[in-house]
């Protein structure tokens, strides 16, 4: 058993704290101008391990030693009471005095960025293969809409 005695009266006070100037932040700056690489590397062969739809090697699912007979195991646990008395004051008090104010943080300016050119780069390749060719051949019958449309009529729709 264990016995906490206490105050029976606490008193906090808080004093004001000093006046403290905001940390320095550091002014923005343009990342530099940098280029992107992506390789990938293509084996020209591998081997596979497994083949002839996911064969095993022989013997690759025999568990060496064997495992040992089926035990029974018992875990007993004796329960225990713990017990602590703590004494407690009736009374406490909790005083609070104003912070001082505090100026806000220092922001760097905004600055315009500076002029840029946007460049596209289009690659064509040197020789391709069309689907269509001898301007824009399609095979005989290609256009023929079946059933024939049935001729234009006029509707006209009034709402009141």
């Amino acid at each position: 058993m264990a016995v906490t005695v206490v105050a029976a009266l606490i008193v906090t006070v808080q004093v004001s704290v000093p006046e403290q100037p905001p940390p320095l932040q550091p002014e923005k700056v343009e990342p530099a101008a940098g280029a992107a690489v992506k390789v990938t590397e293509v084996p020209l062969a591998y081997a596979a391990a497994q083949v002839v739809p996911q064969a095993m090697p022989a013997g690759a699912l025999v568990m060496v030693p064997l495992p040992a007979p089926l035990e029974l195991t018992v875990s007993v646990k004796v329960w225990r009471a713990k017990v602590a008395v703590t004494v407690v004051a009736a009374l406490i008090v909790t005083v609070q005095v104003p912070v001082p104010v505090q100026p806000p943080p220092l922001q760097p300016l905004k600055v315009e960025p500076a002029a840029g050119a946007a460049v596209k780069v289009t690659a064509v390749p040197l020789a391709y293969v069309a689907a269509q060719v001898a301007p824009q051949a399609m095979p005989a019958g290609a256009l023929v809409m079946v059933p024939v449309p049935a001729p234009l009529e006029l509707t006209v729709s009034v709402m009141v």
